[in-house]
């Protein structure tokens, strides 16, 4: 038997919208507290932070938009091609002030030599995993948008492109999952 199809009513937009700002400013809280931080590079792990939380917000919200472009279903591209380019500039964000707190990271007596001296192994395998693969959803994600531009809106996107776009996407927040869960643990043992 077949429930039929459910669509929100206005009441259940209301609800939905509420619980993602809510979501939304509980987690930006959590890099935002960095800014408070008492240390010298609290505005570099701070932006660092809210730059990394709004990518990972936002990639997640584009791997939504790929599963239905990878399926060949109608989406509206003009809408995708903003939140892509959106999601491209916060991956250079991130990038940029990542690059920007790992010089403490490296500094003399930065995270660095205290993870060196008290667990090499971690630094060795974790770190390095982590400032490779935290490089690669910025480059994904600039072919991806550079691809909707130059085939998007004029025709109808071509179905190779189409999936291309959406498999960028999805692979691109792996790496993005991968290099932040990476971060956090890394935070976790060493604050910068």
């Amino acid at each position: 038997m077949s429930a039929g199809e459910y669509l929100h009513d206005h009441f259940g937009k209301i609800v939905i919208r509420s619980q993602i700002a809510i979501a939304l400013t509980l987690l930006l809280l959590l890099p935002t507290a960095n800014f408070f931080y008492p240390t010298d590079y609290n505005l570099k792990a701070g932006i660092h932070g809210v730059s990394a939380i709004l990518a990972i917000i936002i990639g997640t919200y584009l791997t939504h938009r790929a599963i239905p472009l990878i399926k060949g279903m109608h989406i509206r591209l003009e809408s995708l091609r903003r939140w892509l380019l959106a999601a491209t500039l916060l991956n250079l964000a991130g990038a940029i002030s990542g690059n920007w707190i790992y010089m403490r990271y490296r500094g003399q007596n930065g995270p660095r030599d205290w993870i060196l001296e008290h667990v090499p192994s971690f630094h060795n395998v974790l770190m390095e995993f982590k400032e490779f693969v935290s490089l690669f959803p910025f480059p994904l994600m600039l072919s991806a948008t550079a691809m909707l531009y130059y085939y998007g809106l004029p025709q109808q996107l071509r179905r190779d492109i189409a999936r291309f776009v959406g498999i960028t996407i999805l692979v691109s927040w792996g790496f993005l999952m991968l290099g932040f869960v990476a971060g956090l643990v890394l935070a976790k043992l060493r604050f910068v």
